[in-house]
């Protein structure tokens, strides 16, 4: 049975670990609540969730079960407290959104919480779709806000 990869805690928002192939990864989570500032009855906390290969090339290992798993535990940490939202977005500098999109979809619904709802949206700016996905916990008493709100942000990404 595959286990998560060791972490090692940064601080409270941040981990690191280190793959088989010798690939460290950082998984963070930033204030992204001023996105939602045109929502003031929007009080929970909102943060971007990222992940990032900070040595090594993750090409060299695409099928690493193993990683997936560990951004699961992550996740399922961040979510102990049912208030907390992370928004997800697909990096597009090197036009590879949808295989990231395909990779975070197949981990978080092997290896996700069931506590937990992914809302999956794209904005397009100038031509470009970004995909992004709000994930909270089923729980949270500020749901039904959230997802619309996460839906209104999309639609007027441009202006936005």
């Amino acid at each position: 049975m595959l286990s998560p990869y060791q972490l090692q805690e940064i601080d409270n928002d941040s981990f690191e670990f280190l793959t088989d192939s010798g690939i460290k990864y950082k998984v963070y989570f930033l204030d992204y609540s001023y996105i939602f500032s045109d929502y003031p009855a929007i009080t929970c906390p909102v943060y971007s969730f990222n992940i990032e290969a900070i040595e090594g090339n993750p090409d060299t290992s695409p099928g690493d079960e193993r990683v997936g798993l560990t951004v699961s535990k992550i996740l399922n940490f961040f979510f102990n407290k049912i208030n907390n939202v992370a928004v997800y977005v697909c990096e597009t500098l090197d036009e590879r959104q949808s295989a990231r999109k395909r990779k975070f979809d197949s981990w978080f619904f092997r290896y996700g919480n069931k506590e937990l709802l992914k809302e999956d949206c794209v904005a397009v700016v100038e031509d470009l779709e970004i995909f992004n996905s709000m994930i909270l916990h089923k729980n949270n008493p500020e749901l039904l806000q959230l997802i619309l709100a996460y839906k209104e942000l999309n639609e007027r990404a441009p202006s936005k």
